[in-house]
């Protein structure tokens, strides 16, 4: 299972994981964003989804099962890029909105910041590749290999 994303005069993005931040970009101070539950099923389709984070709102474990995804907790951002590494940062996108978030996107093949209502930190934005309005509008990225390379292309 992979998204192959075609970058023109570069290389193919095969990617295998996506990594997604909670707090401030799946969900606004612990609920889940409309529209993020439909899309993240039609995405476990393609790719392993894999929820990752420190779990302010204590809501990681309710949202993993309910996602029917897998869920890792961390304490910083070192351990959001140490995972990036031990699974090849070559085949993940990180999608987050955290100044913990930034280590992992810029880490990874695809980074991904959100501004949500939680806002953006300027570290996230600084190690993304894509910036999106929201998290809908990133999950709609991923799922659309071809305005994604349009988004992407040099």
């Amino acid at each position: 299972m992979s998204i192959a994303v075609e970058l023109p005069g570069g290389p193919t993005l095969t990617l295998e994981y996506v990594l997604l931040d909670v707090n401030g970009t799946l969900t606004d101070r612990g609920t889940l964003v409309e529209g993020v539950a439909d899309r993240l099923g039609r995405l476990r389709a393609l790719v392993d989804v894999r929820l990752v984070s420190a779990d302010t709102f204590g809501t990681l474990e309710r949202l993993a099962q309910a996602l029917g995804v897998s869920a890792l907790r961390v304490s910083d951002g070192a351990e959001k890029r140490a995972l990036v590494e031990r699974l090849g940062p070559d085949r993940c996108a990180v999608v987050g909105n955290g100044a913990n978030d930034a280590l992992a996107l810029q880490a990874a093949a695809l980074g991904i910041a959100v501004i949500g209502r939680e806002g953006v930190s300027v570290p996230a934005l600084l190690g993304a590749d894509v910036l999106c309005a929201s998290i809908v509008d990133a999950l709609d990225l991923l799922l659309d290999a071809e305005a994604l390379t349009a988004t992407l292309r040099r």
